[in-house]
């Protein structure tokens, strides 16, 4: 049976590393001998860098627990001087502000971490396949190797959360209506989305 090792041990950095591309190849070559699909290898795959990116996530998320805590608690301040008390609190919307673009860049960095994850588990297919396509034209004697075909992990793996806008956890309704109130007092670029993602 093909093995795939974990998506978090391999992946240490945002490139495949030699010995990656060598076992790859070397399991490619061994499924192809032994007739195993190349879509073994690609589900497990795709099962390691699923598993990455949500400890990726959860690891984010609580590192960054107290930054996002800050946010939601000023929202909750800003809801309740603007539209309870009528009371413009203009330098807790910018801390409010300044917060949640300091939240907004920590995840797009996060964000972009994970779509190196997935590029370096396409890369680490792309390997797999091309051994895999090489030893079986080889083992055909000179005839047309078939092309192998393997789900994508990255494109299954990769939903909104990965590729969307960095709003991870600016949800609930307080936030919601001070990144509206900060849209309405500052512009557009300021409150940007009036949606999160879960």
């Amino acid at each position: 049976m093909s093995g795939v090792k974990s998506v978090p041990a391999d992946y240490s950095r945002s490139r495949l590393t030699a010995r990656t591309r060598w076992r790859a190849g070397r399991q490619g070559r061994c499924d192809a001998g032994a007739g195993i699909g190349t879509g073994h290898y690609a589900r497990k795959l795709h099962r390691g860098l699923s598993a990455a990116l949500g400890e990726l996530r959860s690891v984010f998320i609580a590192e960054h627990a107290a930054l996002i805590d800050r946010v939601h608690a000023e929202a909750a301040r800003i809801v309740t001087e603007y539209d309870q008390r009528g009371e413009h609190v203009p330098a807790a919307l910018a801390r409010f502000g300044g917060w949640v673009s300091q939240w907004r860049t920590e995840v797009t960095a996060c964000q972009q971490r994970g779509r190196a994850l997935a590029a370096c588990a396409d890369h680490e297919l792309a390997h797999y396949e091309a051994a895999y396509a090489r030893e079986v034209g080889r083992r055909r004697r000179g005839r047309p190797p078939e092309s192998p075909s393997g789900e994508r992990p990255s494109e299954a793996a990769l939903d909104e959360v990965w590729t969307g806008e960095p709003d991870w956890m600016l949800e609930g309704a307080p936030v919601l209506r001070a990144l509206k109130i900060l849209e309405q007092r500052i512009g557009p670029a300021a409150g940007r989305a009036e949606r999160g993602t879960p």
